[in-house]
């Protein structure tokens, strides 16, 4: 075939027995001048193998013969020829060398064995440009111009090992670059991060890593979902952030882009990487002087001992904060405003942002709007902020846009009031949300009157999802047969069962009243009749009664679908008592006769008395 004029650029190795190592060369000829340099095997001759292109040839090269073509490397594609000394040149020979090299260097920085060696295994980019390095002095014979420590001509025949030794020495980088990488660090971050931690020692650092990672360990965060807490917080905000919240906004948004996504801060992976990528400074942090007694003073706060790492993962600037100087002050805040010192560790892990200054110092604004434009009692808004932290993330100018809307119900400022205090979330709701939800019960057939009194009894309703809770709520009803007035009837007297879970709550509690012999109209004309049965629990409730209704007062469960407010009276303090008095005297009633009297009106209708001086118990 032709292929004159065909270039070969290929490595050799050539073993010299009086030095007793290899020495590298790169050789350049052409494909007809290797062919017709094929001999027998001589004196000084080696077998090698060419790759080219997936191609595999073998030539018996007469190293004296190509002495004459050995040049400098070139940037021409490189050719590994393997001899049957050189197997140990492989490049998975030269990286193992190389690790072994820099687990050496480490242990003389004062590292482990143990840490030494984990380090060097796992930065496989550091260990690449030692390799590279090395062979391209090899390759262009450079060597007794390299400037070391040993000077250039020393090592030239020294052990591969040595060479690389002796490369990562003059990096002077104090084993910080492998250290890095190692953790996860972007090696194109190590160069700027190392400038910060040049006086640090790397045993230290060791130690700080250690300690974070068991501080950010996903095991000590009780199953929490950060990534959830993270994106509420960022969408919640609306005050002007402050640098340092900035700070953790630009974290958070810069982690929500990468792959991942903020589902890292879940699973761990990687997520240590990532803090000391964005604020490496916490590596110059003191162990003893800082970061131990932050966790203390935090965990004294009432943080629940490992939940610690979770605040500040969620607010990393706080790792570099002064205890006395930046968190002291905004607890003694918190307290001021009229904040419990026993809960300000619950709000401090509902609510991170808290250590934030600008967070804090909205304290004030958010209590003096409530209190001048809404009427609302201070101690109604400490409750509620108590409660819900993050209202301390909106402005007042967000929260008058909720609250105008809450008011267009009719709301008055006592429920107001109440709705600050005992359902904070509810002010959280966006705009558009809150629209969607009433939107939802005027589709339903409610007028705003009524929709005012299901806000002023349940509004946590107004802070549900419309698709994913109330819709399917009303769905579940419809299908069990209730529909139009009889389900405006079931919302206006219990509007509660909208944030029942269907499958955990109310689908066992319809097929139990089924099982006990109910049928689906029953079921569905008792709670049309009283909605309230869908609040009653199996065990406390439905089952005793059941049991009591027939078993003991020998009535069929039909008198239950016409008086379903059976269910609503005590068993022992009520039920029982009248029925003994019934059976002793041989009167026989129905359910609704015998329990929906007043004590008085029943014991003159049955024990001939006129006002009932002790209440009835099961021993009368």
């Amino acid at each position: 075939m032709a292929t004159s004029g065909r270039m070969l650029t290929c490595s050799l190795l050539r073993f010299h027995e009086r030095d007793g190592q290899f020495i590298r060369y790169t050789v350049a000829t052409d494909w007809c001048t290797a062919k017709a340099e094929q001999k027998p095997q001589q004196t000084g001759a080696k077998i090698c193998r060419f790759f080219s292109f997936g191609h595999v040839a073998n030539w018996s090269l007469n190293f004296n013969a190509l002495k004459s073509s050995v040049k400098p490397y070139s940037h021409g594609r490189k050719w590994h020829c393997l001899g049957e000394h050189a197997m140990h040149d492989s490049p998975a020979d030269d990286m193992q060398d190389a690790q072994g090299a820099v687990a050496q260097l480490l242990q003389e920085l004062g590292v482990s064995k143990e840490d030494a060696v984990g380090i060097s295994s796992k930065a496989p980019v550091y260990i690449r440009e030692l390799v590279d390095a090395v062979h391209e002095l090899d390759d262009a014979h450079l060597w007794s111009s390299w400037q070391g420590e040993s000077g250039g001509s020393a090592i030239e025949h020294d052990t591969f090992r040595n060479k690389i030794l002796q490369i990562a020495r003059t990096k002077r980088d104090m084993g910080i670059f492998p250290f890095l990488e190692s953790i996860g660090v972007n090696p194109l971050s190590t160069r700027h991060i190392s400038r910060y931690l040049s006086a640090e020692p790397l045993t230290c650092l060791i130690q700080k890593i250690d300690f974070f990672k068991e501080l950010f360990s996903p095991a000590n965060f009780e199953g929490r979902n950060i990534s959830y807490m993270v994106r509420r917080m960022m969408m919640q905000l609306s005050v002007s952030a402050d640098d340092n919240l900035q700070q953790s906004l630009s974290f958070f948004e810069k982690m929500e882009a990468k792959r991942g996504g903020l589902t890292v801060l879940d699973s761990g992976d990687g997520i240590l990487a990532r803090l000391i990528e964005s604020f490496p400074k916490i590596l110059l942090q003191s162990m003893d002087k800082n970061l131990k007694p932050a966790v203390d003073f935090l965990e004294s706060t009432g943080v629940p001992k490992g939940c610690v790492g979770m605040v500040l993962l969620c607010f990393p600037p706080a790792i570099l904060y002064d205890i006395g100087a930046d968190i002291q002050p905004r607890i003694r805040t918190l307290k001021k405003a009229g904040i419990c010192s026993k809960d300000v560790g619950k709000m401090l892990l509902r609510y991170p942002w808290l250590l934030s200054k600008c967070i804090v110092d909205n304290v004030d604004n958010i209590t003096v709007y409530f209190a001048a434009e809404k009427q609302v009692p201070k101690k109604n808004v400490v409750r509620g902020i108590t409660r819900c932290p993050q209202l301390l993330g909106y402005s007042p100018d967000k929260l008058k846009l909720v609250l105008n809307q809450i008011n267009s119900l009719g709301i008055e400022s006592k429920t107001l009031a109440r709705i600050t205090a005992f359902s904070p979330q509810l002010l959280l709701r966006r705009s558009q949300d809150f629209i969607k939800v009433v939107s939802f019960m005027e589709d339903l057939g409610l007028n705003t009157k009524t929709m005012g009194k299901i806000l002023d009894r349940c509004p946590e309703i107004y802070a549900s999802n419309v698709e994913f809770t109330l819709r399917r709520k009303v769905e579940f009803l419809v299908e069990l047969g209730i529909h139009d007035l009889r389900l405006q009837r079931v919302l206006q007297k219990y509007p509660e069962f909208l944030v029942m879970d269907v499958d955990r709550t109310l689908k066992p509690r319809i097929e139990y009243l089924e099982h006990a012999g109910f049928s689906k109209e029953n079921v569905a004309f008792m709670i049309s009749g009283f909605p309230p049965l869908l609040g009653y629990s199996v065990e406390e409730v439905f089952r005793p009664k059941i049991e009591y209704l027939v078993n003991d007062m020998g009535k069929s469960i039909k008198e239950a679908v016409t008086y379903p407010r059976y269910f609503s009276y005590s068993l022992e303090k009520k039920i029982k008592p009248r029925f003994r008095i019934l059976q002793n005297r041989k009167i026989q009633v129905d359910l609704k006769t015998m329990l929906s009297k007043g004590d008085d009106e029943f014991a003159e209708d049955f024990l001939g008395v006129s006002r009932m001086l002790v209440p009835l118990t099961n021993d009368f």
